[in-house]
């Protein structure tokens, strides 16, 4: 089992480390951890990127990084501080497996000027991700259709993640056929589309994932240990045995993020893991 996308240094489960991640190697295969330049409240240095790398030196080939500017974090930041995260980006680019997440939202930024610069923001961490050859991990929340109109003008294929999608299934079969994978986390227990996603789309082109420390199945702070019920929904959709959907999803997750060279070896089996959280 592999968490393909979660928030290991932010506030409520950064709290919890070593623990979790203690607990973790014991049955995860892997955990993506999708570093922001700050986490809840702002402060110089980038500090939460620079945790996550450090997390992914002190469990290597296990925590593994992806870099980027969330959307709503972009209305926060100067354009100073915006190349300057760039930069690091480059500088770390051996040390990252992706560019994420990275995106539009037009649930959280309301102001059309607020929201014009997200997008200005956008273009140009996907011309990073193109330049260093990178994955990118998309956000898209309630802008699903530009999101993917903006994708199809720059060479990633397959080389997209469409975290946590909930959109249209027109746009969600478009972005399909351009050979983007999604990745499906609790949401799937009560979202329509991501239901239909996790049920009908081809299962080579699905990631488990948790987004840790949010969307919990059991209230309060999640941790990457549920994505083995995330698994298991999918599993129930699907009519398959949680083995295979493992065995497949945790494939996919290696293939999309190049992490097959780095020896992923930890956890066990899918029935030796019983723990959700």
């Amino acid at each position: 089992m592999i968490d393909a996308h979660c928030h290991l240094t932010y506030p409520g489960l950064r709290e919890l480390l070593p623990d979790v991640l203690d607990n973790a190697v014991t049955v995860l295969n892997g955990i993506v951890t999708s570093a922001f330049p700050f986490a809840r409240e702002k402060r110089p240095g980038f500090e939460d990127a620079f945790e996550a790398l450090s997390l992914s030196q002190k469990y290597p080939a296990f925590v593994f990084v992806t870099l980027g500017l969330h959307p709503v974090q972009v209305a926060d930041m100067d354009d100073e501080e915006i190349e300057l995260y760039k930069e690091l980006v480059y500088q770390h680019a051996n040390r990252i497996v992706g560019i994420g997440e990275i995106g539009l939202d037009r649930f959280w930024v309301k102001s059309e000027e607020e929201y014009a610069r997200t997008r200005r923001v956008f273009l140009e961490m996907l011309e990073v991700a193109e330049k260093i050859g990178k994955p990118v991990v998309v956000h898209s929340r309630k802008a699903e259709e530009e999101v993917v109109d903006i994708l199809t003008s720059f060479s990633l294929e397959e080389n997209v993640l469409m975290h946590s999608f909930t959109g249209n299934m027109t746009t969600a079969k478009k972005a399909l056929d351009m050979g983007f994978y999604f990745s499906v986390n609790y949401k799937v227990r009560d979202t329509k589309n991501m239901r239909k996603i996790a049920r009908s789309f081809p299962l080579e082109h699905i990631l488990t994932e948790t987004d840790a420390p949010f969307l919990s199945p059991h209230g309060g702070v999640n941790t990457p240990l549920s994505v083995k019920v995330v698994i298991e929904e999918i599993a129930s959709l699907r009519g398959s045995q949680p083995e295979e959907i493992d065995k497949i999803t945790t494939e996919n997750a290696i293939k999309f993020y190049r992490i097959a060279q780095q020896g992923v070896t930890h956890g066990g089996s899918f029935q030796k893991n019983t723990r959700s959280e």
